[in-house]
């Protein structure tokens, strides 16, 4: 039994492993050879890979790890360099939960700060005082007490 089937071939830039969702995130690279870290950006992120720019020219091939808010520090390697910064692929991909985290990141908490000379009155001390209060006024009532 024969099966008819028509091939197509798709243009090299789009022959991805899993669908590229488009992000602006904020990344720290280090690259196997000195191990310093570089900021970068990353543009567009997938499960099996991300397209970043950096100011350091990176070799084709070189294995990098990238540590992106959300996820863990990921190995991946340097699959192109093109006029949009590099291509690079995840030795292992990452998991759908760490790409949605990357994707959808958690706000920043900033701690409130108080100036200085602005202290905080522990609130055991009011209790303190009104319970010191209460047992006085039982004491007189109690010793005033007609018996």
């Amino acid at each position: 039994m024969a099966l008819i089937a028509r091939v197509y071939r798709s243009d090299p830039e789009e022959r991805r492993g899993a669908p590229r969702y488009p992000v602006l995130v904020d990344a720290t690279l280090r690259a196997s050879d000195d191990g310093l870290p570089l900021d970068v950006l990353i543009y567009d992120l997938s499960m099996t890979g991300f397209r970043m720019e950096t100011s350091e020219a990176l070799d084709a091939e070189a294995m990098i790890w990238i540590g992106i808010a959300g996820t863990r520090v990921n190995a991946a390697v340097v699959a192109r360099r093109g006029p949009n910064g590099y291509g690079c692929e995840f030795v292992t991909p990452i998991t759908f939960y760490q790409l949605s985290e990357a994707l959808n990141p958690a706000p920043v908490v900033v701690p409130l700060v108080r100036p200085e000379g602005t202290a905080v009155r522990p609130k055991w001390g009011r209790v303190l005082l009104a319970s010191l209060a209460i047992g006085a006024f039982i004491l007189c009532v109690v010793s005033l007490w007609p018996v």
